[in-house]
């Protein structure tokens, strides 16, 4: 199985994902789950089985300097710093922190992209 999740962490309270719903057009045996600060426990725990289950998984995350908590989406976090996993862990926009905590773990692979390279990004990992 191979899986998108798009965490948004900004301050964006938009519903409308257009990243989303283009991979889920342009890829539709992938599993996409969205996920937003406001994210409820179950949504997490079943972001984390997805991500724990998945051969492939690619992870982006909208955030911004808004965002300066990961509380409950640690969890999340932890599992991609997991060693021996194949996963892809995107950034759209800039986000200083985030940035460090990926940069300290060289067996995560972390790229800062744009909202238009995004599923190009996806497309190239999960090789659909």
């Amino acid at each position: 199985m191979q899986a998108f999740l798009y965490f948004d962490l900004s301050s964006d309270t938009s519903f409308h994902k257009p990243v989303v719903e283009q991979v889920r057009q342009r890829m539709p045996a992938v599993s996409v789950l969205d996920l937003d600060t406001r994210s409820d426990e179950l949504v997490q725990h079943y972001a984390l089985r997805l991500l724990r289950e998945s051969e492939k998984a690619v992870v982006c995350m909208k955030a911004d300097d808004s965002v300066t908590e990961f509380g409950s989406l640690m969890p999340l976090l932890e599992e991609l710093f997991e060693e021996g996993k194949q996963r892809l862990v995107l950034l759209q926009g800039q986000h200083p922190r985030l940035q460090r905590i990926f940069a300290a773990r060289p067996q995560v692979v972390f790229k800062v992209v744009g909202e238009e390279q995004v599923v190009g990004e996806v497309n190239r990992f999960l090789e659909v």
